[in-house]
Parts: C-alpha cells; sequence; structure tokens
C-alpha cells in the first residue's frame, strides 16, 4: 500500500525541496564570487605593490625587505633570501600567475626592471584557504537552515490556506439532510475555490433532501395503500370466523389465509424499514424479550404446525433483550420457521434461543420426491429480503440443508467476527 501524506505536508515538503535548492544556489554562487573577488583582490595588491617595489627598486638600487607572512620579494641575479626559487624563476614578465597544486595557493607579479633584471612579488593566500573552509562550513549551515525555515513556512501557510477546507469539511460531516433539511454552507465562505466547493455541496443536499422527501412521501402512501386493503382482508376473515357457520375445513382454510394476511403484514412493515434511508428511524425499537416473541410466534402457527404434524422442542433463555424493532425481529423469525417446515412432514422442529443466537431445525423422515422442490430457497417467500435484514443491523444468518432436505437456521444476533 503506498504511503500517502496529507496535503499540508506535501506542500510543506514541496517548501522544503523548494528551499533547498534555492540555499544550495546561493550558496555555490557565493561561493562562486567569493572566489572571484579574492583573485581580483589579489591581482589589484600584487599591481599596486609590484609598481611600488619596482619605483623605489629603481630611486634606490637595493631591494626592500619586506619578506612578510603574506608577502615575498625575490629579484632576478640576486644570493641568498632574495634569490627566486626555483618554481618562479622562469616565469616572464605579464599578468600575475595562480600557483597553487596540492599546496597552498599563491600568486606572482613578475616585473622587469630599468636595468634589465625582474622583480617578483609573491602573495601566498594559506590564510585565505582557511577562510574559505569556514565560509564553506557557513554556507552549508545557511542551506540547512533555510531548508528547515522553508518547511516550517510551509507548513504554517498550508496550515492556514487549508484552513477554510478544513471547516467545510467539519461542517459537511455533520450534515444530516434526511433529517435537518438542506443547510446552506456557501454563504460562510469566500467566493473562491472553497466557496465553489460549499456552493456544489449545497446543490447536492438540495437534490439529496428532494429524494428524501419523495421516498418519505411514497413509503407514507404505500404504507397506507398496502395496509388498508389487508384490513379489509382480515376483517372479512374474522367475520366469517365468528359467523359459526363455517364448517372444520373452511374454518381451517380461513385461519390459514389470517396467517397468510398477518405474514404480509409483517413483510410490509419489513420492507418499509428497509425503504427508509434514515438509520435512526429503521433503529427504533427494542424487543424486551426474544424468547417471549418466539413463543408467541409457534402460538401463532399452532394450527400449521399440527397440520404438517410436527412435534415442537423448544428451549430458550428468558428476558433476552435485543437492540431491534419487535416486528423486524417478528417477520425474520416468522420467515424462518415457515423456510423450515415449508415441505416438513412429520418430525421434530427444534427451536433454541439463547443470548446470542437462535436456531431453527427440522428433523425428520425425508420428503416425498414430488414434493421436493429443486431450490427450497426459490419458495421461501421473503428469504433472500430476510438476508438483507440480517445485514441491517449486522446479524449473520447461517443456513444448512440435510440429505434429506431438512432445513436448519442460525440467526446470530452479533457481527461475525473477522478471520484472522
Amino acid at each position: 500500500m503506498p504511503f500517502k501524506l496529507s496535503l499540508r505536508a506535501r506542500v510543506a515538503l514541496t517548501f522544503a525541496l523548494l528551499g533547498l535548492v534555492v540555499s544550495t544556489c546561493l550558496a555555490f554562487i557565493s561561493l562562486h564570487f567569493s572566489a572571484a573577488y579574492v583573485g581580483r583582490v589579489a591581482r589589484e595588491m600584487l599591481r599596486v605593490e609590484g609598481d611600488y617595489f619596482v619605483q623605489r627598486y629603481t630611486e634606490f638600487g637595493v631591494l626592500p625587505q619586506t619578506h612578510s607572512a603574506h608577502f615575498r620579494i625575490f629579484l632576478s641575479g640576486a644570493t641568498g633570501d632574495q634569490a627566486p626559487p626555483g618554481g618562479i624563476a622562469n616565469l616572464e614578465p605579464g599578468d600575475p600567475y595562480e600557483l597553487g597544486g596540492s599546496g597552498p595557493r599563491r600568486y606572482v607579479a613578475v616585473h622587469a626592471t630599468a636595468d634589465g633584471k625582474r622583480l617578483y612579488i609573491v602573495l601566498d593566500m594559506g590564510m585565505e584557504g582557511v577562510r574559505e573552509r569556514r565560509w564553506t562550513r557557513d554556507l552549508i549551515a545557511l542551506v540547512l537552515c533555510g531548508t528547515l525555515l522553508s518547511a516550517w513556512l510551509g507548513w504554517f501557510w498550508a496550515g492556514r490556506a487549508i484552513a477554510p477546507v478544513r471547516r467545510l469539511a467539519r461542517r459537511v460531516e455533520v450534515l444530516e439532510p434526511s433529517r435537518r433539511g438542506a443547510q446552506k454552507l456557501a454563504p460562510g465562505f469566500a467566493e473562491d475555490e472553497v466557496g465553489a466547493l460549499a456552493l456544489a455541496f449545497d446543490n447536492y443536499q438540495e437534490k439529496l433532501y428532494g429524494y428524501v422527501r419523495r421516498e418519505r412521501a411514497f413509503t407514507a402512501d404505500a404504507s397506507h395503500e398496502l395496509r388498508t386493503p389487508l384490513a379489509v382482508i382480515r376483517g372479512a376473515i374474522e367475520v366469517l370466523l365468528d359467523s359459526g357457520q363455517c364448517g372444520t375445513a373452511v374454518v381451517t382454510r380461513l385461519r390459514r389465509m389470517q396467517r397468510g394476511a398477518d405474514e404480509l403484514r409483517d413483510l410490509l412493515d419489513a420492507l418499509l424499514v428497509l425503504a427508509r434511508s434514515d438509520e435512526a428511524e429503521a433503529n427504533e425499537g427494542r424487543t424486551p424479550d426474544l424468547d417471549g416473541l418466539v413463543r408467541s410466534l409457534l402460538a401463532e402457527r399452532r394450527d400449521a404446525l399440527d397440520e404438517k404434524h410436527l412435534r415442537l422442542a423448544h428451549a430458550g433463555e428468558a428476558d433476552i433483550a435485543v437492540a431491534a424493532p419487535q416486528k423486524v425481529l417478528r417477520v425474520v423469525l416468522g420467515n424462518l420457521l415457515r423456510a423450515a417446515t415449508q415441505f416438513a412432514d412429520g418430525g421434530v422442529l427444534r427451536i433454541s434461543v439463547a443470548r446470542d443466537a437462535v436456531a431453527i431445525a427440522h428433523e425428520g423422515s425425508p420428503a416425498a420426491a414430488e414434493a421436493t422442490p429443486l431450490d427450497v430457497r426459490e419458495h421461501a417467500l421473503g428469504l433472500g429480503m430476510i438476508r438483507r435484514v440480517c445485514e441491517r443491523w449486522g446479524w449473520h444468518l447461517e443456513e444448512n440443508v440435510g440429505s434429506n432436505g431438512d432445513h436448519a437456521f442460525v440467526l446470530r444476533l452479533e457481527p461475525r467476527p473477522d478471520p484472522a
């Protein structure tokens, strides 16, 4: 994974590189001009001093005693200390010579005297080398300080420059158009790039809030229009059941229709909850007793279980609270019960309610071949939707199908741990 720097760090790094380049260029330019200046000063000193010494020699006929730490004077044809060394004795009069090699740098000027001799003036620049080394160290320190100063200035100015962007990000982070409506951001920012970005967020908020309003209107209309015919169907069934004029077979069918209407009502509630984009509204509600809810579902489906000749084996813990709406848990568990027993014919329906999971399994004899579909899940009404509901609340649904077609479901009410 590539290492990513923040915008502020990238700006500071760019400033540091710019400071390094500029400081280095200034250091090299300074060294160049310093060396050129020293050369010009040395040549000018040799010219002035040479004219003076030639004039003195012409007037008095003797060589001045001016040997010092920097200047030495030699005369051709002289003996002793005034005799020119072998390295400069063959130099011709003209422009000053620069000698150095591996040793200290020296400048030599050769002047012709009136009596045909040559006057050698040597300027020793050994101390200048010490000064140049100190100057080089100072320039290195200047480059380092310039780089650090540029990095700090880049960090400081970048922080000032991106402060409006951070302020905009903080305001966008707390926006909730679905609950609070569209809140204008652009008036709080200048008419620059950040202001244009805030205006774009405002336009997007308006579109999003429009979608939310249309979604709420649709879910409200759908809830009303779909519940009304279901209420009519349930009312008609209850009237027929209370009339006492129906035979046993008709009563059984009416109760089955009543259960189907109840399941359709619960399924509609779950679909409407899934359709809402507002998580706070969708997550409102709490189930105080999960095992009590399971017992209520089993009581409602007692007739259907008896028709399938199923024996019930129920074990559960009391007072298990679940942070989810009861109607959602009801439709989830109801669909799992129906999927587990849809093609059952006898056997045992085992239900286990624990604090973190609900297990529903059918154990029985193999179903008849003509009664067993190729894919039972295709006939389990809403099972795909139930999986989406589980994902919405962070639950995990496990399904096992036996060789004889028996189904077993485990609804885990806690998110699965990530694999190591």
